[in-house]
C-alpha cells in the first residue's frame, strides 16, 4: 500500500512538473532562432543563429527530454494497471506504444542536445565556404534523421495510436478526458502523416496541437492523481476527478 501510494504521488508530481518544463523547452527553442516561428520547420535557421545559440539549444533539448517524455512514463504505467482488466492484450499494446514514444523521443532529444551545439559553433567560426557547406550537410542529416525520422514520423505515429486507443477506452466513463486524449492522438497521427506525405501544412498543424496539448494532458492527469484518496482506486478516481 505504501509503495503504491508513493508511486502514484511520484507519477503525479512528475506529470505536473512536465508542464513548466515543456513550456521552457518551447521558449528556449524559439529563443535560439530569435523567436522566428519558421525555425520550427526550418532547422537551418538554428545553424545560422550564431555561437550564442549553442548552449541555449542544448538546454532546450534537456528541457524537451524532461518536459515531454520521461516524466509521463510512471503515468503510462498507472494507466495500464488501472485499465488492463478491460482488455489486457490491447491495453498492453497501447501502453507499449506510449512507452516507445517516450524512449524514442528522449533518445532523439539527447542526440540533438549533444550533436547540434558542436555543429553550430563550428559553422559560426568556419573560415571557408566549403567547410560551411560540409557542416550544413552534416547538420541537415542529423536534423532530418531525428526531426523527420525518429520524432515526426515514428514516435508521433506510436504516440497517436497509444493516445487514441487509450482515449477510446477512457471515454466510456470519463467523457471529457477521453475526448481530449483522442484529440491529442489525432494530432500526433496528423504530424506523422504529414511527414510521410512530405506535406508541411498537415505536419505543422498536428505538431502544433501536440506541442501544446501533450503537457497540458499530463498535468491534468497528475492533478487528478494527487486528488485520488486511496492507492487501491487511485487511477480510476483520479481520472473521474480530472474529467469533472
Amino acid at each position: 500500500m505504501i509503495a503504491d501510494r508513493s508511486f502514484s504521488r511520484v507519477a503525479a508530481i512528475a506529470a505536473i512538473a512536465s508542464l513548466p518544463l515543456a513550456a521552457g523547452n518551447l521558449l528556449a527553442m524559439l529563443a535560439t532562432v530569435h523567436f522566428n516561428l519558421n525555425g520550427m520547420t526550418n532547422p537551418l535557421l538554428l545553424l545560422h543563429a550564431g555561437t550564442a545559440a549553442a548552449p541555449l539549444w542544448r538546454w532546450s533539448m534537456i528541457l524537451d527530454i524532461f518536459g515531454y517524455y520521461l516524466p509521463i512514463v510512471p503515468l503510462i504505467l498507472l494507466l495500464r494497471s488501472s485499465l488492463r482488466h478491460q482488455s489486457p492484450n490491447w491495453i498492453d499494446l497501447f501502453a507499449l506504444c506510449l512507452l516507445a514514444y517516450c524512449l524514442i523521443g528522449a533518445i532523439g532529444g539527447a542526440m540533438l542536445a549533444t550533436a547540434l551545439p558542436t555543429l553550430i559553433r563550428e559553422y559560426a567560426t568556419a573560415t571557408s565556404g566549403s567547410h560551411q557547406v560540409s557542416l550544413q550537410t552534416v547538420f541537415t542529416g542529423y536534423t532530418d534523421g531525428i526531426y523527420r525520422g525518429l520524432w515526426n514520423l515514428l514516435e508521433e505515429f506510436l504516440a497517436g495510436v497509444g493516445w487514441i486507443d487509450f482515449g477510446l477506452v477512457l471515454r466510456a466513463e470519463r467523457r471529457r478526458l477521453g475526448l481530449v486524449t483522442i484529440v491529442l492522438g489525432v494530432a500526433c497521427l496528423l504530424d506523422s502523416l504529414g511527414t510521410a506525405l512530405n506535406t508541411d501544412t498537415i505536419a505543422s498543424t498536428g505538431l502544433t496541437v501536440y506541442l501544446v496539448l501533450a503537457p497540458v494532458w499530463a498535468c491534468w492527469m497528475g492533478i487528478g492523481l494527487l486528488r485520488a484518496p486511496t492507492p487501491g482506486v487511485a487511477t480510476d478516481r483520479q481520472l473521474v476527478a480530472t474529467s469533472n
